[in-house]
Parts: structure tokens; C-alpha cells; sequence
């Protein structure tokens, strides 16, 4: 059995206190400090001061080529939490991506909307465009499957357009049933003509196809669709040189891709134009890169001199040899 526990005779009757101590910066002797701050991917953070004390202020940046969402300043607070949400460090990762939408009128060819043209005017044919239809649609296809955060819209701004209504953005892997995707946001009202909105998920969502929806029957027209992700590397991360000072750049899946469209060359002019720059022909290509250099060349398809592209292969010497081998040996 516990032993019974007895106050001593002196607090008998008496009112016992706790004192809880605190000042602006202490607890009871102690010192009030925040945690550092989180670094996101593709971000640098400057502190006021080291001691990460009340007061200290925590100053966001994104790296070289990335855009920057939401605040930049975060402020520690008294009982030492950091104020404000971190922000978001993207890229665009649908510029230039396969795009399809559910019909095409007028020449409004889906492409139009991951072109990087922000012209609203689609007197020149540079918007999309369907049909009237039940629920009409645009989709994107990212290639590979990215985390995705930020969606900017640019909306059509000329001729009598019907605005856009009741318009919903789905990203998920699934390319066919486009309500079996998480719901990135959804716009319950009316966009008006010829602005550009950002739309921010409510949590980052990973998937390869981004779906642009609208809730009622009307027409579908959409001049730009940005989708941010902070999982890939801008343009401004590749090695240039003179040589491909003109050259086409495009980066997917973390690397750098040169693409020299104004003209043609031999086999050896072309790895050596590459090898100025310490890189080689492109070559041990996967699925997912092949899918990527399609896209690419339908792109450029009128502007290229030669229907012929050059790999990094090579076929083993003979005249009946039918072994070819990446540049690499393998």
C-alpha cells in the first residue's frame, strides 16, 4: 500500500501559488527563439539577425528562373512561431507539352494554350477554341508525372467571347476520365475577359495531366495555361556557347536539350557542336524521352531545315554489320 501523502503543518490552511514568469523574449529564464525557418526546393532564406529571436524576419528568394508565389517575408513571433505561409518556387512545366481538348472550332488548336503567347486576341488565331458543348475541355500532357502546386489562367479577351464559367482544374494520372483526378481548384463564378488568374491547389497534387473544365454548356476558349512545379530545372541551369547561341533550349526530366533548327549539318558537325559545350547527341533515350522529343520536333516541324534529326548512334564498321551503339559505347 502507497504511503498516504500529508502537506506539512506550515501550509496547512494556506493558498499556495504557481507563478508563471514570462517577459517579451523569456519564459522563466529562458530564452525565446524560433526554429529555423524551412528552405523549400529552389529557394535561398536571408535572416535578419542569427539569434532567431521575436522580431526576426525571414526573407524569401527563389532561385534563378524559378517564379516566385505567395509572401517572401516570414516574422518570428513572440511565442517564438514564425508568422506567414512559405512561399512556392515553380517553373512552367506545360510550355510546349502535348495538349488535346474535347473539339476544335475556328482554329483554335489546343496547342495555342502552352505556346508561351499571352496575346488574347484571337482574331489571329492565337487562343483555343471549342465548340458549344456540355462541359468542354482542355487537357495537357506533362509527360512524366510532376508536383504540381500553381495553375495560371490567361483568359480570351476579345469578340464577344462567353466568359468562362463555373471552370474546374483536375491534375491526376488518369487521361481519359477526367473526374477520377484530384480537384486542383475550382471557380464557382465568372472570369473575366482577357485577365490572367492564378490558381493555387490546396495541396500540392502529382500527376502527368492537368485538366482545365468548365461546369455548364458554353464554349471553351483559352489563350494561355501556366502549371508550376518546383521539379524541374529552367533554361538559365544549361551551358551555352556560340555555337548554339541559336538554338532552340528546352529542359525535361532535369536535363538540358539543344535544339538546332536553322540548319542542317553532317554527323560530325553536329556531336561536335554538342561537345563544345562538354555534352554529346542525345542519346540512351527511354520511353518517356522519346515522348518528350516528339513533341518537341512536331513543334518545330515547319521551321526544320531537314526531316532528318541526328541521334548519338553509331553503326559497328562492315558492310553487312547491323549492330548500332549509343555514342557512349553502350
Amino acid at each position: 500500500m502507497l504511503p498516504q501523502y500529508r502537506p506539512p503543518t506550515h501550509l496547512i490552511g494556506a493558498i499556495v501559488t504557481v507563478l508563471l514568469c514570462s517577459t517579451a523574449t523569456r519564459i522563466c529564464g529562458q530564452e525565446i527563439k524560433c526554429y529555423h525557418p524551412a528552405v523549400p526546393p529552389n529557394t535561398r532564406v536571408t535572416l535578419s539577425t542569427p539569434g532567431l529571436t521575436p522580431g526576426t524576419t525571414a526573407v524569401y528568394q527563389c532561385d534563378e528562373g524559378y517564379e516566385t508565389f505567395g509572401n517572401t517575408t516570414l516574422v518570428c513571433s513572440p511565442t517564438g512561431q514564425w508568422q506567414g505561409e512559405i512561399p512556392f518556387c515553380g517553373i512552367n512545366v506545360a510550355y510546349r507539352k502535348p495538349a488535346n481538348q474535347s473539339t476544335t472550332a475556328k482554329g483554335g488548336n489546343a496547342i495555342h494554350a502552352n505556346d508561351g503567347d499571352k496575346t488574347t486576341n484571337h482574331n489571329e488565331k492565337m487562343c483555343t477554341e471549342t465548340y458549344k458543348e456540355a462541359s468542354p475541355w482542355w487537357q495537357v500532357d506533362l509527360l512524366r508525372p510532376y508536383p504540381v502546386k500553381v495553375i495560371r489562367v490567361t483568359t480570351r479577351g476579345c469578340c464577344g467571347q462567353q466568359p468562362l464559367q463555373d471552370l474546374e482544374i483536375r491534375i491526376g494520372n488518369n487521361s481519359h476520365q477526367l473526374q477520377k483526378n484530384p480537384l486542383c481548384a475550382w471557380f464557382p463564378g465568372t472570369l473575366e475577359e482577357g485577365v490572367t488568374k492564378t490558381f493555387t491547389c490546396a495541396r500540392t497534387l502529382i500527376g502527368q495531366y492537368v485538366f482545365v473544365q468548365l461546369g455548364v454548356e458554353g464554349t471553351l476558349s483559352l489563350c494561355e495555361v501556366e502549371v508550376f512545379s518546383s521539379d524541374e530545372l529552367p533554361v538559365h541551369h544549361c551551358q551555352s556557347s556560340k555555337n548554339l547561341e541559336n538554338a532552340a533550349l528546352a529542359t525535361f526530366a532535369k536535363k538540358c536539350y539543344f535544339f538546332e533548327v536553322n540548319k542542317g549539318s553532317t554527323f560530325k558537325t553536329a556531336r561536335s557542336t554538342c561537345q563544345s559545350i562538354n555534352s554529346d547527341l542525345i542519346h540512351n533515350l527511354t520511353t518517356l524521352d522519346m515522348s518528350f522529343l516528339r513533341a518537341q520536333l512536331d513543334r518545330w516541324k515547319p521551321k526544320l531545315k531537314t526531316q532528318l534529326v541526328w541521334l548519338g548512334a553509331n553503326k559497328d564498321p562492315g558492310v553487312i554489320a547491323r549492330t548500332w551503339k549509343w555514342v557512349n559505347g553502350e
